[in-house]
């Protein structure tokens, strides 16, 4: 039985392995979160899916996610894993931001789990690569394989520190996913200009970051079997500070 950290996982899988199917793959791909779980073995779970799309009329990516949400071979896609398409609303749909906002049914447990997907319409960046996701995370689920565009880790990088930098709110998810980053070699090249320039307000958010939000923000969203290791608040503290003194190096 899939939990629901589990469930919203096999439903953004299913997703991009259906619109792949119908949208060309190297006009979208997939960022944030999810590419560090699909494609860096993050062991951070992902609530919602974010992607970026080009050349693509807002009315054309409209329909196409409006229509493979209701295929039928989708909603048996959905079934076959125990996960039934509650609810579906598209808030959003303008010409920087186009939002989908789900509600997932657990059939086995009966318990309803919100999710989103969004796509920026605001291009693609550089360093990107079409490749299978990480084939461990197929395995668990029985799914095929999924084949997706997403960023490479210098991209993400640098993705990653802008978002640091520029929300509203403190995110210690990304202080979390800069860790991933750096060790999986994402202080190796220099930073793009746009990353750079804000790369003293990133490192001043790090710093901001307390165990209490990583807690409660975080914590939960972790696999299982990490959980009780990032429990103990020395060892935030060692991620963080090996986070900040990471990006220290970066200034040029």
């Amino acid at each position: 039985m899939l939990d629901a950290r589990q469930t919203i996982e096999v439903f953004h899988l299913l997703f991009l392995r259906a619109l792949g199917a119908r949208v060309d793959k190297s006009l979208f791909s997939i960022k944030g979160g999810c590419n560090l779980r699909f494609f860096l073995r993050s062991i951070r779970y992902s609530e919602d899916m974010d992607l970026d799309i080009q050349t693509m009329a807002v009315g054309t990516l409209r329909n196409n996610v409006n229509r493979l949400l209701v295929e039928p071979a989708f909603v048996q896609a959905l079934r076959t894993h125990g996960i039934e398409l509650l609810k579906i609303a598209a808030p959003k749909q303008t010409e920087t931001t186009q939002r989908w906002k789900l509600i997932l049914r657990n059939t086995s447990s009966g318990a309803d789990t919100p999710t989103k997907i969004e796509f920026s319409r605001r291009g693609l960046d550089d360093d990107r690569s079409i490749e299978p996701v990480d084939a461990a995370i197929i395995r668990e689920y029985r799914l095929y394989p999924v084949i997706v565009q997403h960023y490479t880790v210098s991209a993400a990088m640098a993705q990653k520190v802008l978002a640091l930098a520029l929300r509203e709110q403190i995110q210690s998810r990304d202080v979390f996913d800069l860790k991933l980053l750096i060790d999986a070699g994402g202080t190796a090249h220099p930073l793009p200009a746009s990353a750079a320039a804000r790369l003293e307000a990133a490192i001043e958010n790090a710093m901001a970051v307390d165990y209490d939000a990583f807690a409660g923000q975080v914590l939960a969203y972790l696999q299982p079997e990490y959980q009780q290791h990032y429990r103990d608040k020395e060892v935030w503290a060692a991620l963080q500070n090996d986070v900040v003194n990471s990006l220290w190096t970066l200034r040029s």
